[in-house]
């Protein structure tokens, strides 16, 4: 068993991954189950320069950082 240290949303839109940025636990079912389509309303840019512009519809999915063993 390991000692969360946080947690990270993925970014997809078209079904294509655009990017990743760490996050605070907004859902309770994490992973591929816990998807949600979102609308974004503010500017969102990448380590990877690719941009995800106001009113672009995004699914993301929740995942825990893992650290330490318990």
């Amino acid at each position: 068993m390991f000692k969360e240290l946080g947690y990270f949303k993925e970014y997809y839109v078209n079904n294509k991954y655009v990017g990743t940025l760490p996050s605070v636990k907004d859902r309770d079912i994490i992973g591929y189950n816990g998807k949600q389509k979102e609308m974004i309303t503010t500017q969102i840019k990448f380590k990877n320069n690719k941009l995800i512009k106001i009113g672009t519809e995004v699914e993301t999915f929740l995942y825990p950082l893992c650290g330490t063993k318990i």
